[in-house]
């Protein structure tokens, strides 16, 4: 195979770290650059997107991570990227892709999966009529969060109309489920590499592992993986971290993260996703 080229554009974290010794390992170049630090242009019906005096154009393979606060860029860029016939993971960020947990909520919908109930009001005041449709207590999400950052929740009617006053836009609501913890899934291309038990962390509503929830790694059922991999198909993620509940005898997907973290993961696994990331970049590239 020729020598090729590896970006990661993102920041330096210890997944990205992975997949840079991983990439090393099999002995070609790569360079990560912070989706800040690339300069785009179009002129002349050229593309073009430098890091300092580094044009992107030369390399090969695009790995996108970290890019929620800036994804408009980063959908710009991949489009530009595709257009070249470079090789972007995921693809679905230069086509179709919207950063928006209503936008999951209705993929998801669409595809029969249960979710829970979410609601989201365009327009501020129309929160008054939702107020007519839910019951407490409600989880209430920032539209682009992540990580479990600025996830609250709402145990009354009092708190709701509070909160709502402060917070009129850029947030959806979701029904409450009491349960112990969640199941996060893996899957790259399809495959899922598998999956691990998040605990609420003490005195929270969360399991998200940066918050300090425990996990354990945990055998998946049959459904447990259908359900996963047709959640990740309806998002049209190729690598995808899909998190599930069972709740009273049905299992529900959560989210579907389209960059997830792998630290608890690898650690609770010992199974290294950056491996899979890679191996699966080559055989897109090849197929060029």
């Amino acid at each position: 195979m020729k020598k090729i080229n590896f970006a990661i554009i993102g920041s330096l974290t210890e997944n990205t770290l992975d997949l840079k010794n991983e990439i090393k390992k099999r002995g070609f170049f790569v360079s990560v650059f912070s989706l800040n630090s690339v300069f785009l242009e179009f002129n002349s019906n050229n593309f073009i997107a430098r890091n300092k005096k580094i044009s992107l154009n030369d390399f090969d393979i695009f790995l996108f991570r970290a890019y929620n606060k800036n994804f408009r860029e980063a959908r710009i860029l991949a489009e530009a990227l595709l257009a070249k016939n470079k090789i972007v993971i995921d693809t679905v960020l230069g086509l179709n892709m919207i950063n928006s947990k209503i936008y999951e909520a209705s993929k998801l919908n669409q595809a029969g999966i249960n979710y829970p109930k979410t609601w989201q009001s365009i327009w501020g005041r129309n929160y008054n009529e939702i107020l007519k449709k839910i019951d407490f207590p409600l989880i209430v999400k920032p539209i682009y969060g992540q990580k479990g950052q600025g996830v609250e929740k709402i145990e009354n009617e009092q708190d709701f109309i509070k909160f709502f006053e402060t917070n009129p836009k850029g947030y959806l609501m979701q029904e409450f489920f009491k349960i112990d913890g969640d199941i996060r899934v893996f899957i790259v291309n399809g495959k899922i590499l598998g999956g691990i038990k998040r605990y609420l962390t003490k005195n929270d509503f969360r399991s998200n592992i940066s918050l300090g929830a425990k996990i354990k790694k945990i055998d998946l059922t049959d459904e447990m993986k259908k359900i996963a991999i047709k959640a990740a198909n309806a998002m049209q993620y190729e690598i995808a971290g899909v998190d599930l509940i069972e709740y009273k005898n049905k299992i529900y997907v959560l989210e579907v993260n389209s960059t997830p973290q792998w630290q608890g993961f690898k650690k609770a696994t010992g199974i290294n996703p950056a491996k899979e990331i890679i191996t699966y970049a080559l055989k897109k590239y090849e197929k060029i």
